[in-house]
C-alpha cells in the first residue's frame, strides 16, 4: 500500500483569482429546504474556527434565499388582496361590521389550511401558497351570502325584536345553507381532478389543488358555524338598504338588461361570437410547460473545444471571470466548475464550464431589464475565441435537465454511425 494520486476530473474557479474546492449539500427526498439550510449554516460556523490559517468557508449559493423571497412575495399579495377585499366589501355591504364579519374568515380559513397542509405532510412553498392566492377570492362566497342574509333577516323580520338574535340569524344561516353548500362544492369538484396528476405535473400541481380545496373546505365550515356566531355579535343594530355604489351599478345594469331581454338573438349571437373568438386566440397563444421564473442569479454554460485540457479549461475560466468582474459591476462573484466531481453525481467534459454569477439586487443595476443585463455579457463573451455560451439559472437548468434531460428549453438529437457526418450536421 502507498499513497498515489487520483487523476482529475474537473476543476473550480474563483472570482478570476484561482482555484477553489465547491461543496455541494443534497437534501433528503422530502426535507423542509429552509430547515436544511438553517441547519447547515450553524455547522459551517462551528467548521469555521477549526480551518487552517487562510481556508475560508464561503456560501455562494443558497436556495433558502430564493425561497424565502418567494414565500414572502405570495405573502404580499395575500396581504393586499386582504385590504382589497375589505375596502370592496364595504362599498358593497355598505355595513363596515358586516364587511369586517365577512374578512375574518380569510385569516380563520387560512389558519385551516396550514393545520390541514401539516397534517397532510405539505410544506407552505411557492405552488402551495400560489394556490391560497388563488382561492382568496372564492373563499369569501359563502361568508358573503351567509352575512347578506343576515343583515337582511336582521333588518326585514318582522320577528326579529320578538325573537332572540341568535334564533333570527340561525333561521337566515339555514335559509342559504343547501345553495352555499352547493356552490363550494361545485367548486372543489373542479379542482379535484387536478389531483389524479402524476410525476413532474403532480409535484407541481397537486399542492396547488390540494390547498385550494382545504381553503374552500375551511371556508365553507366557518360560514355555516364561526361567522353566524360573529355576526350575532357584531350587527347589533341593522338597516338594510342598498348602499350607494349597489345603487348606481343598478342603476346602469336595469336599462342593458332590458335591452338585452328586448333583442335576444343579438345577445346569443355576440355571445357565440366572442366564443368562436376565444377559441380562435387560444389557438394562437404560445404555450410552455412553466413561465420563467426570475431566480435573482444566473449560469453561463460555457463550451470549449473538445481537445482542452485541464490547465487550459481552468485558465480560461479565469480570463472569462476576470473580464466578466471588470465589464460589469453588476457581478459581485462568479463560481465556475468545469469537468466532472469526485463521484460523478453531475458528470461534464473538460470542455463544459458552469459559470455561476452572483449578482446584485435588482435596484442597484445600471440597467432596467435582464435583458439588458445579459446584452452586456454578450459585448464581453462573444470577441473571446473558441467558446460557445447559453444562459441559464440553477433552478430552471435542473427542471430543463428533468424535464427533456437538457440544459435548455431545445434539444435537437441526432443518430447515425458515422460521427464524421454527425459532427458536420450538428
Amino acid at each position: 500500500v502507498k499513497i498515489g494520486t487520483v487523476t482529475r476530473y474537473g476543476v473550480v474557479t474563483q472570482d478570476g483569482k484561482g482555484e477553489a474546492v465547491q461543496g455541494l449539500v443534497l437534501g433528503l427526498a422530502g426535507a423542509n429546504a429552509q430547515q436544511v439550510v438553517e441547519g447547515v449554516r450553524k455547522k459551517l460556523d462551528e467548521l469555521q474556527p477549526t480551518l487552517p490559517q487562510g481556508v475560508q468557508l464561503d456560501v455562494f449559493y443558497d436556495r433558502a434565499s430564493l425561497v424565502t423571497k418567494a414565500v414572502g412575495a405570495v405573502s404580499a399579495a395575500l396581504l393586499e388582496a386582504t385590504v382589497l377585499v375589505i375596502v370592496l366589501l364595504g362599498l358593497f355591504l355598505g355595513n363596515i361590521r358586516a364587511a369586517v364579519t365577512v374578512a375574518l374568515v380569510l385569516p380563520l380559513a387560512a389558519l385551516i389550511t396550514f393545520i390541514l397542509m401539516r397534517g397532510f405532510g405539505m410544506s407552505a412553498n411557492l405552488m402551495s401558497l400560489g394556490g391560497l392566492a388563488i382561492a382568496i377570492g372564492m373563499l369569501l362566497d359563502a361568508a358573503v351570502v351567509v352575512v347578506e342574509n343576515i343583515v337582511q333577516r336582521l333588518a326585514t323580520d318582522p320577528t326579529a325584536g320578538k325573537l332572540p338574535r341568535l334564533h333570527t340569524v340561525y333561521r337566515a344561516v339555514r335559509e342559504v345553507a343547501v345553495p352555499v353548500t352547493s356552490g363550494i362544492l361545485i367548486i372543489i369538484t373542479v379542482f379535484l381532478p387536478l389531483l389524479t396528476l402524476q410525476d413532474l405535473e403532480g409535484k407541481f400541481f397537486v399542492p396547488v389543488a390540494l390547498t385550494i380545496v382545504f381553503a374552500l373546505a375551511g371556508s365553507l365550515l366557518l360560514s355555516l358555524t364561526v361567522i353566524p356566531v360573529l355576526a350575532s355579535y357584531l350587527l347589533r343594530e341593522v338597516k338594510h338598504e342598498d348602499p350607494w355604489l349597489p345603487r348606481k351599478l343598478l342603476a346602469l345594469y336595469e336599462p342593458a338588461l332590458a335591452w338585452g331581454m328586448r333583442r335576444q338573438g343579438v345577445v346569443v349571437g355576440v355571445a357565440v361570437a366572442m366564443l368562436v373568438g376565444a377559441g380562435v386566440v387560444y389557438t394562437q397563444v404560445g404555450k410552455t410547460f412553466m413561465p420563467t421564473m426570475d431566480e435573482g442569479d444566473l449560469i453561463v454554460g460555457i463550451e470549449k473545444l473538445p481537445s482542452v485540457s485541464l490547465e487550459q479549461s481552468a485558465a480560461l475560466d479565469l480570463k472569462i471571470h476576470q473580464a466578466l468582474m471588470k465589464a460589469i459591476p453588476e457581478v459581485t462573484g462568479i463560481v465556475a466548475r468545469a469537468g466532472s466531481d469526485e463521484i460523478g453525481l453531475d458528470p461534464m467534459g473538460l470542455n463544459q464550464t458552469d459559470t455561476y454569477l452572483q449578482l446584485k439586487p435588482r435596484d442597484e443595476w445600471r440597467m432596467k431589464s435582464k435583458e439588458a443585463l445579459l446584452d452586456e455579457i454578450r459585448k464581453v463573451l462573444d470577441p473571446m475565441p473558441g467558446i460557445s455560451y447559453s444562459f441559464t439559472q440553477p433552478i430552471e437548468m435542473r427542471v430543463s435537465e428533468m424535464i427533456i434531460g437538457v440544459r435548455g428549453d431545445l434539444a435537437v438529437k441526432i443518430f447515425g454511425p458515422d460521427l464524421d457526418k454527425l459532427n458536420a450536421y450538428a
